[in-house]
């Protein structure tokens, strides 16, 4: 009877001891800002949805959105957080071509923003838009040099917009294209031909068919993320949802918001700058106030509209997209100034 009691009493100190000891563990990780972390980074063609699908997954408008191509035009980082896991998401440029660098005169930088976030990542997520009849069973050239100059890179496949796709019976087919007929080794079985097998990529670890815009097949991309996680000092604090500052993402929404609703090259002329920016903790609500350099007086009066119909939508529009973004109440106003305006000295004169 004694000997039973002991062997209770020893569990029960054995079991205060490792109560202890996760505590103390947990207390060091967290004096070292350890954690589980994964740097994914996120590439596609322009207008493929990469944007669209890392803000579906952070709950969050952090990165801007347009219909038009060339919306994201810098490397940028935004997190998300699961537990004690980082998500840090690579969001980069759609691949360039020098034609279009020219002709929407886009930052140099652009040029190699996908390069670059290669480097950082522990895995990388190639978005396809599967929509496009011209391209939807093939990768973007581009693309693939890059996959190929990267491939101890553990890469995974994200067939994007499926629920545009007319017939599902095409996926099997698409995919096994897509791949080169491999995923994580195995074969993909296909009722037709296979293309060339240099439209494809063989090393893909993983396809997944999603649809960004409304959710569907997003929170499997983020399991398969977190599966990938690693044990190590954590870049950012839990407050943190982005690299940059909420000015900076301001001025890119506002840019986007100008992409959707002007015609042609004209939002790639123009020059946005957050004048005023306030975050009201007491109150809860942020106020703004953009100014937007036009090329002349005419497109001035192109962007407002008849009445000021049309700066109206996009002021409604951004502050919709803003509320998404920092999650209050936001005022904001948009100001259009024409770069050709002559100064006061130069009216005198």
């Amino acid at each position: 009877m004694e000997s039973k009691f002991l062997d209770v009493i020893r569990i029960q100190i054995k079991s205060i001891y490792n109560v202890q000891r996760l505590y103390s563990a947990r207390a060091i990780q967290i004096e070292k800002n350890i954690g589980k972390a994964v740097n994914a980074a996120i590439i596609g063609a322009p207008n493929s949805g990469k944007s669209t699908l890392i803000n579906k997954i952070l709950e969050r408008k952090v990165c801007a959105t347009s219909n038009k191509v060339h919306t994201t035009t810098k490397l940028a980082r935004a997190i998300c957080y699961d537990n004690d896991t980082q998500i840090i998401f690579l969001d980069t440029p759609g691949v360039v071509t020098d034609k279009e660098h020219n002709k929407y005169k886009l930052p140099e930088a652009m040029k190699q923003a996908c390069k670059k976030s290669l480097s950082c990542a522990d895995v990388i997520g190639v978005v396809h838009d599967v929509s496009n009849r011209w391209t939807k069973e093939r990768l973007h050239p581009t693309i693939l040099d890059m996959l190929n100059m990267v491939v101890n890179v553990p890469s995974f496949l994200i067939i994007n917009k499926v629920d545009l796709l007319k017939s599902k019976k095409q996926l099997l087919d698409i995919i096994r294209n897509l791949t080169n007929g491999v995923i994580a080794g195995n074969p993909v079985p296909s009722c037709s031909t296979p293309q060339s097998k240099d439209q494809g990529f063989g090393n893909f670890s993983d396809v997944f068919l999603v649809s960004a815009l409304n959710g569907d097949g997003v929170k499997d991309i983020k399991d398969y993320l977190i599966s990938n996680s690693k044990v190590r000092k954590l870049q950012y604090s839990s407050d943190k949802w982005s690299d940059r500052s909420t000015e900076t993402l301001i001025e890119e929404a506002a840019r986007a918001k100008f992409l959707d609703f002007l015609a042609q090259e004209i939002p790639y002329h123009l020059e946005t700058t957050l004048e005023y920016y306030d975050d009201n903790e007491a109150e809860g609500k942020v106020t703004c106030s953009l100014s937007v350099a036009c090329p002349s007086e005419r497109i001035v009066k192109l962007i407002a509209g008849a009445g000021g119909g049309r700066l109206q939508q996009i002021k409604s529009s951004l502050r919709n997209d803003l509320v998404d973004m920092i999650k209050k109440p936001v005022t904001v106003d948009i100001n259009l100034i024409p770069k050709n305006k002559p100064s006061c000295e130069q009216e005198i004169l």
